[in-house]
């Protein structure tokens, strides 16, 4: 049994999202029976999940609670329905959860599991006795990583759909793009690069030819695409200077 214990939630992932809803409208710290008159949840239902919460960082810590930044947006993009924004913030908690990560990486490495075993692997790792109450906990957690779009079905086990790393890599390629002076100094690097190569003719001259390239490719490709296309126009010089030193003479 591990040695520190992780608190997982008492509720179903419909209870625990109204939960997380319920603490929205309150931009101070509120007490359970506050959020728990809002929402018409009884304050023990809630009590029972706010460690959970707390482990996740949805909720600040405090005699009183309320969300934290993360825990607001999530709560907003449930309020509203947005699939994307809400696939978008869970997995930014499970990145940020370490206990999360790990379940993720014990998926990979097992090349998945079979549910059920899945849900013992995840009271076990959090400290909790096999019981139903923790059963229920460990399944909303299973349902968490599903929400994140984290993990599948396949072939009858739980398999790992996506990696951590691509976590919003579109609102990084989009910021990328905002940045003109990089998309600048960039271009201009890669065009000092390759705009000429230049090839020997047998008569010791010079044949110059320019060479248009069209590029298509993303941000993240800018910062070594110079290097490879340096490495092009070598190869083409490399090889014309093959061709000339092998024709015989006339």
């Amino acid at each position: 049994m591990p040695a520190e214990k992780f608190k997982l939630p008492a509720s179903s992932y419909e209870e625990l999202t109204k939960i997380i809803k319920a603490y929205s409208p309150f931009s101070e710290p509120a007490e359970l029976g506050e959020v728990s008159k809002f929402i018409g949840i009884d304050s023990t239902v809630i009590s029972r999940n706010v460690g959970f919460l707390l482990e996740l960082a949805i909720l600040n810590p405090g005699q009183k609670k309320c969300l934290s930044s993360i825990g607001r947006e999530l709560a907003q993009s449930l309020e509203h329905e947005m699939p994307d924004e809400i696939r978008s913030n869970w997995r930014e908690v499970v990145k940020e959860t370490d206990f999360l990560a790990k379940l993720i990486t014990a998926i990979r490495i097992r090349n998945g599991m079979d549910e059920a075993t899945l849900q013992s692997h995840i009271a076990f790792s959090a400290g909790q006795p096999k019981k139903p109450q923790f059963m229920t906990g460990a399944r909303t957690v299973i349902d968490i990583l599903r929400a994140a779009e984290l993990i599948k079905e396949k072939d009858g086990k739980v398999v790992v759909a996506a990696d951590m790393a691509p976590i919003r890599s579109e609102e990084k390629e989009s910021s990328d793009f905002s940045s003109p002076e990089k998309v600048s100094s960039t271009a201009q690097a890669i065009s000092k690069m390759v705009t000429s190569a230049t090839v020997p003719s047998r008569d010791s001259s010079e044949i110059k030819i320019n060479i248009n390239i069209s590029l298509n490719c993303t941000m993240a490709d800018l910062d070594t695409l110079g290097e490879k296309l340096n490495r092009v126009v070598e190869e083409v010089n490399r090889g014309s200077q093959l061709d000339v030193d092998e024709t015989p003479d006339e």
